[in-house]
């Protein structure tokens, strides 16, 4: 047999053999990261975007951020924690596999001893890898500034000009080459974890020079075999998700509509698929560490299966008697019934629980841009016979200090070239036809609208939540006090609010108008959202949890969902408690809603559990 086979196969059976003693550790394991690990990394986290003045930073400002001394810290540390933690499991996991009279307590009590060891290696890893980003990261923003600089995204990767595909080859082959470079260094330091658990007296540095040297000239067979194990584990992965998936389905298209079936088997259903993917989890990461070992192995001249070889706390355990063994076997099954018991019971307690309420508003993301062009006067009209409460517009500042509303900063997708909206005056834009543009020729000779004409256009008949678009931190100002003063002119900052991307931007109108309702859109953030000075949060989809939900409540928060254009999403948030959900298509997810308000009690639950479980 071929050696890559035959280290891969060897490491699945190392794997199974140790099921009793990986189990247990992983879960422990898992319950420390949560309770300790975890609040430990977000507290300093906490402590650092203090110091640099906020609770939390978002998108953009996430670039900005990490150039500071706080970011800096939080990316070394925050990076080095994450790394020492992944490495405190693996160590754990090594230990077990190579000396089996250790049981999982001995495991985890002698992983924490090196914690502050594999914490230096985690930052001397993460230092070099930094270093090596720094050439690359360059030459990406170099490409960014030559094709990029001035464009529009949204209407670069919707247009997709050359200068798209150019930009984008030439960032993704940079990052391909730092890829390589960064996957040479992982190979060669592999062993790092193994050698300064089995190896006496080595230091952090050299194990890094041990690992370095044991794996020289033997990188072709580490790629195929890190190759073969992740092959192998994504199979499984599909397999198992696939007849989980199927047989989940079978079972609640037979459940039927009395509550008394209805919640023991979603109960059980959540139940399995959430012990099936912690299994998973589970079994990927033993059978990884098992992989590295039995590599290590092979490197070494010694084996270290010898107990004098693991450097280990001496335990007391003996081979078990018959009488032992039975009773051990007992208490697992003991356990398991318990735990079983008590699961199944909490699992049918939330099921009754949760909340059937459907209370949510839709916004027109850019007054409804599926259909009408978007953002224009005859979007918002569209809106409202649509029935969305709410009309999501953009305003930003020609050259002439105007306010129009559009998205892009650029004219690029309005038929207006490569300039820029600040660079163009508000005759030249409004002379552009945006049907035409849009390719939707019913609308032919439709104008981008000032933000005087849009809200003329909207009257009082929905309400409008606009985001400022400001070009630079030198026109934040300006165009905010514009559509500040323009709301207050029409006495409409009770019934209007304010979002954007820029957090100055929306306290600024705060100060300017206290009754104005001000959001925070995000995409990715780093810190905690429900702690910015807001009222509600413009999030991704995917973000829009019912654990942030229900902390951003805590602080009179709501959060709002974008952008949601796919029906099977309407449920999961509504579920979510979502306060508002951006759509470009307000009318089709309204007609979901309605349908799952029609919906009995049993069926809510079921549908519940269905899009949970098929995401």
């Amino acid at each position: 047999m071929s050696r890559v086979p035959h280290l891969v196969l060897s490491a699945y059976h190392s794997s199974l053999g140790r099921l009793r003693s990986v189990i247990p550790y992983s879960l422990a394991f898992k319950i420390l990261d949560a309770l300790l690990l975890t609040p430990l990394f977000t507290l300093g986290l906490r402590q650092l975007l203090a110091h640099y003045g906020k609770a939390s930073v978002g998108n953009f400002e996430i670039a900005s951020f990490l150039l500071t001394w706080p970011g800096m810290t939080a990316l070394v540390c925050g990076g080095t924690f994450l790394l020492a933690t992944q490495y405190f499991e693996l160590a754990g996991l090594q230990l077990l596999l190579a000396d089996r009279t250790l049981d999982w307590s001995g495991g985890l009590r002698t992983a924490a001893r090196q914690f502050h060891r594999l914490f230096l290696l985690g930052m001397r890893q993460l230092v070099v890898y930094l270093a090596l980003s720094l050439p690359f990261l360059a030459g990406i923003g170099i490409v960014y500034w030559w094709f990029w600089s001035g464009s529009d995204l949204n209407g670069m990767i919707i247009l997709r000009p050359r200068e798209f595909w150019l930009g984008g080859g030439l960032a993704c082959a940079l990052g391909g080459a730092y890829l390589i470079v960064a996957g040479r260094w992982f190979l060669g330091w592999l062993f790092a974890v193994p050698v300064m658990l089995f190896e006496p007296g080595v230091s952090v540095t050299g194990a890094l020079v041990r690992s370095e040297s044991l794996t020289a000239g033997k990188y072709i067979l580490l790629i195929r075999s890190v190759g073969a194990w992740l092959i192998v584990n994504f199979l499984i992965s599909v397999i198992v998700l696939w007849g989980l998936d199927a047989g989940s389905e079978w079972i609640l298209d037979r459940t039927g509509e009395r509550l008394s079936v209805v919640l023991p088997v979603t109960a059980t259903l959540v139940l399995a698929h959430g012990l099936l993917l912690g299994g998973l989890s589970v079994f990927g990461t033993v059978s990884f560490a098992a992989l590295v070992m039995a590599l290590y192995r092979q490197s070494t001249s010694e084996p270290i299966d010898s107990p004098d070889m693991v450097q280990v706390a001496p335990t007391t355990n003996t081979p078990d008697r018959p009488v032992r063994r039975m009773s051990r076997g007992w208490l697992w099954v003991g356990g398991l019934a318990i735990g079983l018991a008590v699961t199944l019971s909490g699992a049918k307690e939330y099921v009754r629980s949760q909340r059937l309420d459907d209370r949510v508003e839709f916004t027109a993301h850019r007054a409804g841009a599926t259909r009408a062009p978007e953002n224009s006067v005859a979007a918002v009209k569209q809106a409202i016979v649509d029935r969305a409460e709410w009309a999501e517009i953009d305003v930003q500042r020609t050259a002439d200090g105007q306010l129009v509303v559009m998205h892009d900063i650029d004219l690029a997708r309005s038929g207006g070239g490569k300039r820029r909206v600040d660079q163009a005056t508000l005759v030249e834009i409004q002379a552009l036809d945006l049907g035409a543009a849009l390719k939707m020729p019913e609308f032919a000779r439709e104008r981008i609208p000032t933000f005087a004409e849009f809200l003329d256009a909207a009257g009082k008949s929905i309400r409008l939540n606009v985001e400022l678009k400001p070009h630079n931190r030198a026109d934040e100002e300006p165009l905010t006090e514009l559509v500040v003063a323009e709301l207050k002119r029409r006495g409409l900052t009770g019934r209007t609010r304010i979002c954007s991307q820029s957090y100055d931007s929306i306290q600024f109108a705060k100060r300017q108008a206290p009754d104005l309702e001000i959001g925070f859109i995000a995409a990715k953030s780093v810190g905690d959202l429900a702690r910015l000075d807001v009222d509600f949060l413009m999030v991704e989809t995917k973000m829009a949890t019912r654990e942030l939900v229900d902390r951003a409540a805590t602080r009179g928060i709501t959060i709002h969902a974008w952008t949601v254009n796919d029906t099977k999403w309407v449920a999961p948030l509504v579920d979510a408690g979502v306060d508002n959900i951006i759509t470009d298509d307000p009318a089709t997810l309204r007609t979901r809603l309605d349908e799952i308000r029609g919906l009995g009690t049993a069926d809510r639950i079921l549908l519940r559990v269905r899009e949970a479980l098929r995401r």
